[in-house]
């Protein structure tokens, strides 16, 4: 592992302070300098990260796109050596003596990566890294929703600004490279993408994140919380939404498969927590209700289905209780949607959902179907 240490040990029966210096795993120089009490042989063996050669980590799952243009370099006293390689370590056997110095360089440049063809949700999408880092975007650093950007082809990364970013907790490495960014009004610009390494997200301002970008401009979105054409509401409001969720979730059309509330946007009450919710979706016009589902989230955390809920309905400008079928009622069945019918024919114009959360919880909704007559 390479990092700043010193230490002393016998190695080949003679005592050998061995120290080193680097900025590893932010740089990519390893200084190592070897003080046996005596001159003394033995092998010194230096770890070859995988991402050095044709791509970031063993296996099938990620490419490099592109090749790499710098090779990594060992030096000796300041003479470059060529080490014989062994599973996966240079090898320096050799007689060593007090004042020795071995550099290990090992290039970072911004690399660009693609996904094996069998992740589908990586299809047409390029993610970067540096040295041994995964890099991401943060909303926070730059000026908006991460959904909006996409590079075009095999955008160039070579020699991307470098900065420090300050934290409380520390600091950490920022790459400014170039992409392109959709706008508002649906035309496109080239602009910086601030990139930090994937460790250190979700340690500032909420905001949204992304690590695999679009090479087709038609899979960026400007505003991903806002509500897509197709949605049967026109509006969406709650009494309280976390900062990092959106109202916006429950009438996007994307099913969920589990209550957990993974890989799908959701609505959630969080922080607060044991205190009664209420969210509004409103129809472009009045619209017969066959029947309204639920499809409610709960995790392994703060968030779980609701005590009790019941629903309201919005005629002639007039919030109405929601008057059940005869045999139906307000469930929380996990993983699937709480379906509920109106006891008689039922025109509204928007529909309320009222929880009243356990104790000591959140409540969340990951989508609300609403299926009509007319």
């Amino acid at each position: 592992m390479y990092a700043e240490t010193s230490t002393s040990l016998k190695i080949a029966g003679t005592k050998t302070a061995v120290t080193q210096k680097t900025g590893y795993p932010n740089e990519g120089r390893i200084e190592v300098s070897l003080n046996p009490e005596k001159p003394a042989s033995f092998s010194l063996r230096l770890r070859i990260p995988t991402w050095t050669g044709k791509q970031f980590v063993p296996g099938k799952l990620y490419r490099y796109l592109d090749s790499a243009t710098e090779k990594w370099e060992v030096s000796v006293n300041g003479k470059k050596v060529n080490p014989k390689i062994e599973l996966g370590f240079a090898v320096l056997d050799r007689e060593w003596e007090k004042g020795d110095k071995v550099v290990l360089d090992l290039p970072m440049p911004t690399r660009l990566n693609e996904c094996d063809e069998r992740v589908e949700d990586n299809h047409d999408r390029l993610s970067f890294t540096r040295g041994p880092f995964v890099l991401c975007a943060e909303e926070t650093d730059n000026e908006g929703a991460t959904q909006r950007f996409f590079l075009n082809g095999q955008p160039s990364v070579e020699k991307p600004k470098l900065s420090r970013v300050k934290h409380p907790a520390g600091s950490f490495l920022k790459v400014l490279t170039r992409a392109n960014a959709l706008k508002e009004d649906g035309k496109t610009e080239k602009r910086g993408l601030s990139l930090i390494p994937y460790y250190a997200w979700n340690n500032r301002k909420p905001g949204s994140m992304t690590i695999w970008f679009p090479t087709n401009p038609k899979l960026a979105v400007f505003d991903p919380h806002k509500l897509p054409k197709e949605s049967i509401f026109t509006n969406l409001k709650a009494s309280h939404t976390s900062d990092l969720d959106t109202v916006s979730a429950i009438g996007d059309g994307k099913e969920p498969r589990w209550s957990s509330g993974k890989k799908v946007p959701r609505w959630t009450s969080r922080p607060q927590l044991g205190i009664k919710q209420w969210v509004e979706g409103h129809f472009a016009k009045p619209r017969k209700i066959r029947d309204i589902g639920v499809y409610w989230m709960q995790d392994q955390q703060d968030v779980k289905f609701p005590e009790e809920w019941s629903l309201e309905v919005r005629r002639d400008g007039k919030w109405k209780p929601f008057e059940l079928y005869v045999t139906d009622r307000y469930d929380n069945r996990a993983n699937q949607y709480n379906v509920v019918h109106p006891a008689a024919p039922l025109t509204c114009d928007a529909i309320r959902i009222n929880m009243t959360p356990k104790e000591g919880s959140a409540v969340g909704i990951l989508e609300v179907q609403v299926k009509f007559e007319d």
